[in-house]
């Protein structure tokens, strides 16, 4: 693996690109354009013995791919840790792990194309982000696949996508609560915060859903808001409850106000970002 490691300290990454694990050594670095970028932000379904993401987007723009192979006896969390705290100030549309994210074979071979990839289904670990500029239509988005093979070596596969398409549309996050709200509790998607407030724009999705609930519903359901950037608590929890409050105010229809709170970082962040991140709980439960 050494002459690996040699190669990393050769190649001048992107400014926007993520820094690679120290004991990491590239095997794969590539740019090129792409008209059909494959993009999954959801779970994976299978029909016909054929697997797909459920909800799937295809992007076109300027694609920067690189695939690093870790030391061996590098533990995983290790590895993920490195590369999500680098993400931290993005927003996260979709991720999952281990045997939530369904096939490896599909990941390896249909998605990226690369069978070096391959590995245990329950030692696996996606994330989709997204980062904006205010005022710029061009926005860059962050595909990390890592997954530790039998061999108890670990491998990463970062793509960054720079496109003007839009990522995700109301439809799409639409069915991404959806899919949340058929639990009990855990955490609801849609929540982007700028400044210390909603952006009520970007939640529109989010808002118009909570919005369109039905009154039984409404009732039995408890939101709770987290704020995480903040050295102090004091402060994450003024944060949540300013959100919080502006929360039932977005979504109030006139005649029911949902039942929004703020905790603070009294609960662990769902992703280990600090961006806010909204909990839900149906009470009773279902």
């Amino acid at each position: 693996m050494r002459w690996l490691v040699l190669l990393t300290g050769l190649l001048v990454s992107p400014l926007w690109a993520l820094d690679a694990f120290p004991q990491a050594g590239v095997l794969e670095d590539k740019t090129q354009d792409v008209s059909n970028y494959r993009l999954v932000i959801s779970g994976l379904k299978r029909n016909q013995a054929t697997t797909y993401g459920e909800h799937e987007r295809r992007l076109q723009g300027s694609l920067w791919r690189r695939v690093w192979a870790v030391e061996d006896r590098v533990p995983l969390d290790t590895v993920i840790n490195h590369y999500t705290q680098q993400l931290s100030d993005s927003r996260v549309i979709y991720q999952c792990r281990a045997l939530d994210c369904g096939s490896n074979p599909f990941w390896a071979n249909e998605i990226f194309h690369n069978a070096r990839l391959g590995g245990r289904e329950q030692n696996q670990f996606y994330r989709v982000a997204l980062k904006e500029q205010e005022g710029r239509k061009e926005k860059t988005l962050y595909v990390l696949y890592i997954i530790e093979r039998g061999s108890k070596q670990v491998m990463v596969n970062l793509d960054v996508l720079t496109t003007t398409d839009a990522v995700q549309e109301q439809a799409d996050m639409n069915v991404l609560i959806q899919q949340a709200l058929v639990s009990s509790h855990g955490w609801l998607p849609g929540l982007v915060a700028d400044n210390g407030r909603i952006d009520e724009q970007q939640s529109s999705a989010l808002i118009a859903y909570l919005k369109n609930l039905t009154p039984g519903m409404k009732r039995r359901l408890y939101l709770l808001v987290h704020c995480y950037d903040a050295s102090h608590m004091s402060d994450n929890i003024q944060c949540s409850q300013r959100l919080a409050k502006q929360l039932r105010l977005a979504t109030f229809d006139g005649q029911y106000e949902l039942n929004i709170d703020g905790h603070g970082a009294l609960t662990p962040a769902p992703d280990n970002s600090l961006q806010p991140a909204l909990r839900f709980i149906f009470w009773p439960g279902r």
